[in-house]
């Protein structure tokens, strides 16, 4: 009598073969949910021109708040501050008060400025300037102008120098020039924030188009997905394609914002630079880095991934085979 053989167990894959596996269903299904999409070209396009402008508005704005900031940042090397001496100040003690500041460890150079040659700038560069023909005396005091070290030229090493120069004798008035810059970026501070905000409101705007988009996809294969849960397939398994999907939509939506954000840069790109130019200045528009590029298109990776994430997440489970 013949015995019967013991059937053997079968042995577990290898590492490296479940891997293979795991990497080859992936590639799969994002091909496949890449077809998904260019099978409806036309929902396809509509998604991902919403989602582009929804992120290359922020984006633009962004980009011309920095160039706005590196056009300041120049401006402010060239701060200097102004003493308005009193008319009767002496010439021993103009020299005096030239010599003591000069000697401040804060200060790089001192310019002079006499009332006649004040004066003589004023009618060259004011329309009214014939108007002081008929004065009697010169009007315009004699002033230095104080530039301070390339180290003392923050906000508040400079309002200290003012506040120092001004307690000087024989100064009549002390004026920070870059008074002005300040006030520019306090206002560049709010359209920071503002551009902060609508950047939030448009991503959540990205949230809800992509949402809505994976939630019409899910209802529309109702019928496939429980007959796929009928062989035993895991909801992970489900919704694999989907958040795929929502990766695609991320993906070329945020390629195509950033083509959007060049479009618009090279088209004003001229007219600003003609602008900067009539204040003699070189400064030429920034195109967005690559590390700036590859934020937004991140950016919209993320967004098109949690999106996809939060409508398959509870619609999944809640399809059941009837």
């Amino acid at each position: 009598m013949v015995k019967a053989r013991h059937q053997q167990p079968l042995a577990r894959p290898s590492f490296k073969t479940r891997f293979r596996a795991y990497v080859r269903d992936h590639v799969r299904v994002l091909l496949f949910s890449l077809g998904k999409l260019y099978r409806t070209p036309f929902a396809t396009t509509f998604t991902l021109l919403m989602i582009a402008v929804a992120l290359a508005l922020p984006a633009c704005l962004y980009v011309l708040l920095n160039n706005l900031q590196t056009v300041t940042h120049k401006w402010d090397d060239v701060g200097q501050i102004s003493l308005f001496l009193q008319t009767d100040t002496s010439e021993p003690a103009l020299k005096q008060l030239k010599a003591t500041i000069t000697k401040h460890e804060q200060v790089e150079n001192v310019n002079y400025i006499s009332a006649d040659l004040a004066l003589s700038e004023f009618k060259n560069r004011s329309e009214f300037g014939d108007l002081l023909e008929g004065l009697p005396i010169n009007p315009l005091p004699p002033t230095l102008v104080v530039t301070p070290i390339d180290s003392a030229k923050q906000s508040d090493t400079l309002n200290k120098l003012k506040k120092e120069f001004q307690s000087l004798a024989n100064v009549e008035q002390v004026q920070l020039d870059m008074q002005w810059l300040q006030r520019l970026q306090a206002i560049t501070d709010i359209i920071r924030r503002a551009i902060t905000a609508i950047g939030i409101m448009l991503g959540l705007s990205v949230l809800l188009v992509v949402g809505n988009s994976i939630r019409l996809d899910i209802e529309n294969r109702r019928a496939e997905i429980e007959v796929t849960k009928l062989i035993g397939a895991t909801d992970r398994f489900i919704r694999r394609p989907f958040l795929y999907g929502g990766m695609w939509f991320g993906l070329l939506g945020g390629i195509l914002a950033l083509l959007l954000v060049f479009i618009v840069l090279l088209v004003i790109r001229q007219p600003a630079q003609d602008l900067v130019g009539l204040y003699n200045s070189d400064f030429k528009l920034m195109l967005p880095s690559f590390i700036q590029s590859i934020s937004l298109i991140g950016s919209s990776i993320f967004l098109g991934l949690f999106g996809s994430w939060l409508a398959v997440g509870h619609r999944i489970a809640k399809i059941q085979p009837s």
